[in-house]
Order: structure tokens, then sequence, then C-alpha cells
């Protein structure tokens, strides 16, 4: 456990990492670099002249040099030190606590300032205290740092230390996982929709990697719960695994296919449906992108069209001959371009000019506000689509154009042709 802290100290700090210990005056701070040096999982150099406490840590992969030493907190900085500890006092020893709190205030303030991670350390008589567990979680939410407590005058958990400066560097990342058929997902899609709104949320308070755990909470309930959560010190990445309740597959497929999935059994339904209208559809989207492109688009017969007639014999004089004919229909797709009018402007002549300059100033200031006035119970998109709709070609019509275009198809008859209708 230890060495993986270290791994992650070195991986963190690029091979060295140095401990700021600061704080309050008469708080300990060389009763703890002392404490340090005393440690059982470290090699370490202590010198009371230099107040400071070195060591080298050999590591899998390298080694860590490992440095703590004694400073003044205005003096801290990312030049100086990797992180920090505050260095404190309950008041159970030296100094009371409230003659503490104002210098304690300046010191957390100014390695706020400084942009160096840092933890606090109470250091107490007794750190198993009601009232010194009690001063150790104000601290946390009053500086939003990790607070931790112990006797500097007999050992210190340097491995707790170590750990929280961890969790106290900044966070790298944030790494989602989302069940695979959500991938598949548009961003406009409600159940995505609402998972980036709760990940906008909560990610501007993710400063440090102790935080990366409000993901957990932000994802603790819901259609879409947090299934894991793992943050890796060593990279400061944070991975959440994200699962949906039981359902919430048929009822988000129910809502993007438009039709009531809600089993195995109607999800093959929709599929065979699905199967029908592919086949249908990848007859004539050629012939319908041709026609939105080009204006005109044509389905040519495929092999299974064919109507395959009985040969006939043909006689010419003393020659004799087979016909073989054969019967398909193709489809000619044609884009027409349909226009619209509408009056809504009626009454006197000045009334009606007053309307009308009213209508023509407010379509330069919002166009699509103007198309959706209501006027007679209607707004004027929806009267303009009331007149496109009227402009169809009657139904004798349609058959003459068809006996046309079948004419000239099959005729192949070149030229000008003029249709009466």
């Amino acid at each position: 456990m230890v060495n993986e802290l270290y791994e992650g100290l070195a991986a963190r700090t690029g091979g060295r990492f140095a401990l700021a210990a600061t704080g309050i005056t008469g708080g300990g701070k060389t009763t703890f670099l002392r404490a340090v040096a005393q440690d059982a999982s470290l090699s370490a150099k202590y010198s009371e002249e230099e107040g400071s406490v070195s060591a080298q840590v050999a590591l899998a992969a390298g080694e860590l040099q490992l440095e703590v030493f004694e400073s003044s907190y205005e003096q801290v900085s990312p030049r100086s030190a990797s992180a920090a500890v505050l260095v404190t006092s309950d008041g159970s020893f030296g100094r009371t606590r409230s003659e503490c709190i104002a210098e304690e205030e300046e010191a957390a303030r100014a390695l706020k300032e400084s942009a160096v991670p840092f933890v606090v350390l109470v250091n107490t008589a007794d750190p198993a205290s009601d009232a010194c567990e009690t001063l150790r979680k104000s601290l946390e939410e009053k500086y939003g740092v990790l607070a931790f407590a112990a006797n500097c005058a007999g050992t210190v958990d340097c491995a707790a230390l170590w750990e929280g400066v961890l969790f106290s560097f900044p966070a790298a990342g944030l790494e989602i996982s989302l069940p695979e058929w959500m991938s598949v997902l548009p961003e406009e899609s409600k159940i995505i929709a609402d998972i980036m709104a709760k990940v906008r949320e909560i990610a501007p308070k993710i400063c440090r990697v102790k935080d990366c755990s409000l993901l957990e909470t932000a994802f603790a309930e819901g259609d879409v719960y947090c299934e894991s959560c793992e943050t890796d010190v060593n990279s400061g990445v944070a991975r959440c695994s994200l699962a949906a309740q039981d359902g919430m597959f048929y009822k988000v497929l129910s809502e993007e296919c438009g039709a009531d999935i809600t089993d195995d059994l109607r999800l093959m339904a929709y599929v065979r449906s699905l199967r029908e209208a592919k086949r249908f559809y990848g007859k004539f989207q050629g012939a319908l992108r041709a026609a939105d492109e080009l204006g005109y688009g044509i389905v040519i017969p495929s092999e299974e069209d064919l109507a395959l007639q009985p040969p006939e014999l043909v006689r010419r004089g003393v020659k004799c001959g087979v016909k073989l004919k054969a019967d398909a229909c193709s489809y000619h797709i044609i884009k027409v371009d349909v226009h619209g009018e509408v009056f809504p402007v009626t009454g006197d002549a000045v009334r009606s000019e007053e309307i009308a300059k009213g209508i023509v100033d407010s379509y330069e200031k919002d166009p699509e506000a103007l198309w959706n006035t209501d006027m007679f119970g209607k707004s004027f998109k929806d009267m303009i689509r009331e007149n496109l709709n009227e402009k169809t070609m009657p139904e004798e019509a349609r058959g003459k154009l068809r006996k046309a275009v079948t004419r000239i198809v099959n005729e192949g008859k070149g030229g000008v042709l003029c249709i009466l209708l």
C-alpha cells in the first residue's frame, strides 16, 4: 500500500516530491518533521538545523526523491513545493485554540492563493477524542481540503498523509462510460441530454482528485446511475461507469422509434416491420435523391419486377422469327416547385397600410416570430401551408400525365410535347 502511494507521488511530480510543512507558530512543525523522519517505511535523513527530512525511495519503475521541509506559508509556491501540510493545533498544548485561529486562516488563505495542493494536520494531545474529531471535520468543511489529526510528539500516520496529499492534487480528467446501446443515441436524445446536464453541473466543482467522488453522488439515483467510480491517483483521472435502470432500454427505444416497444416480442415484430420498410425504401431511395437534387428521378425495374410473356412467332414474307416481350413498372419521380400566397391584411386603406408596415417591420426583427403570428385563429405559417396543400394535380390530369409519360418512354418520342388538361 505504501509503495503504491510513493509511486503515485512520483507519477504526479515527475519523481521528485517536496512537501512544505507550514502553519501556525508553535503548532508543532518541527515535531512533525521528526515524526516523518521516524517513519518505518523511509530510510530518511533528518536535519534539525535545516529543518528538513530527505529520502530516496526505490520503486518498481525508478525511484522517488522525497523531501519534507519547514517553511513559512508566505514562501510556499509551486516552484518550491509540490504540496504542503498546514500544521495547526486544537489548543490541547501550548497556545489556546482561539489564539491559533487567525494565523491558521491566514496560512490557509496564502496556500490557496499559491495554488499549491495542501492538507491540514491538527496537532493534538488526544487524536481520538470526540472534540478533536469534531474540529477536524469542521476544518475540512471550512477550508475545503482534507484534514487529519495526530499527536506529532508520538507517531504520524504518514501513509494516510501521503494518500491525502495525492487526493489533493488537481483532477486531470473525467472518463464516463455509458452502456453500449446509448453510444448510438444523438446528443439531443432526452437521456443523453440529462446525463450531459448533470456532468456540466458537477464538472466545475471537481477541482481536486478528492472531488471526483461528486460524480458518484451526482448519479446516485435516477434512470441512469453510477455503477462504479474509481479514481487513479497516479494520473488524477476519475473513471465513472454508468448503468441504466431496468426497463430504460425499452423506454428509450420506444421514444426513438415512436412505437410502443415493451418487450422482446414487440421488438422482434418491430424489426420485422423495419425490414419490410427498408426493402421498400431501398427500391426508391436513389430516385428520391435524384429528384431532390436534379428534379427528376427514375426507378429502373429490377429482375424481380419483370413479367415475362410467352414467345410469339412472327412471319414476314418467307422469313420467320420469334418475338420475346416483357412488361415491368418503372417509377418516374418529379419534383414540382409549388408557390403559395396569403393576404392577411384587410379593411380600409389607411388601417391596412399600418398593419402591412407592421408586418414588414416585424419580419426584419424576427422572421420566425412573424410566421408564427396568429391572425384569424391561424398562424401565417398555417395559412401558407394550407394554400400550398390545395395546389395539387386533379385526378383526371394525373391519369393523362401518366399516359403521356408512358408514351414518351415506350415510343421514344422526342421534341416538344404539349399536354392540354
